[in-house]
């Protein structure tokens, strides 16, 4: 993890961490507020936050198998969120059956909540991607990759070796090409017969390498 990462990280931990304090001590505060067993109260704002954090994981593990998926543990998040705020910011308006109530619905919802992630999905189809040419280029298959059709390979007829020269060997194929490059450079080259060595050398020095065979 990057630097940087990894002190947005600390920040966030802290924030959460300060939040929860805080948030802890007004639900356990509401609690008291009710007929409730008192010796509880910890307890309470643990349901309350600790399914909140639950919920939000259920959806973020369930993140690939699309909205349908995470409607569920975002909405059970959602409505105790809710919950939270309100008993954080007007504690003295919660009733006191509310109060005591949340754990007992937690119960259940939780439960189904944990067979929600258990279910047996099919994780969504990835996206379909097109490859797009640039303007200046030609328009890219349609095909497999495997099957696109490469340049042709031109074996080099030179080959550099470590400057000594060796014999040079014309081929007919060769042979055709130097011609035509001496006549262009003004060398005067017979169409057959042997090619003067001062042209071979020429041909070689020009296009910085040795001839050789194909």
């Amino acid at each position: 993890m990057h630097r940087t990462d990894k002190a947005a990280a600390s920040v966030v931990a802290g924030i959460a961490a300060g939040a929860f304090t805080l948030s802890y001590e007004a639900l356990r505060n509401v609690y008291l507020g009710s007929d409730g067993n008192h010796s509880l109260s910890p307890i309470y704002p643990l349901i309350v936050e600790g399914f909140v954090t639950v919920a939000v994981w259920v959806a973020y593990r369930l993140r690939d198998f699309g909205w349908k998926a995470t409607a569920y543990p975002w909405t059970l998040a959602g409505v105790f969120f809710a919950y939270s705020l309100w008993s954080n910011s007007l504690p003295d308006t919660v009733p006191g059956p509310v109060i005591r109530g949340v754990p007992s619905l937690a119960v259940p919802l939780a439960v189904h909540l944990f067979t929600h992630l258990l279910k047996k999905r099919e994780p969504l189809p990835a996206e379909p991607f097109e490859l797009v040419a640039e303007d200046d280029e030609e328009p890219l298959p349609d095909g497999p990759w495997e099957f696109w059709e490469l340049p042709p390979v031109q074996r080099p007829i030179f080959a550099a070796e470590g400057g000594k020269a060796p014999s040079v060997n014309v081929s007919t194929d060769s042979s055709a090409v130097i011609r035509a490059w001496a006549r262009q450079k003004g060398y005067a080259v017979k169409l057959t017969g042997r090619i003067p060595e001062e042209v071979l050398k020429a041909y070689a020095k020009a296009h910085g390498g040795e001839l050789v065979s194909p």
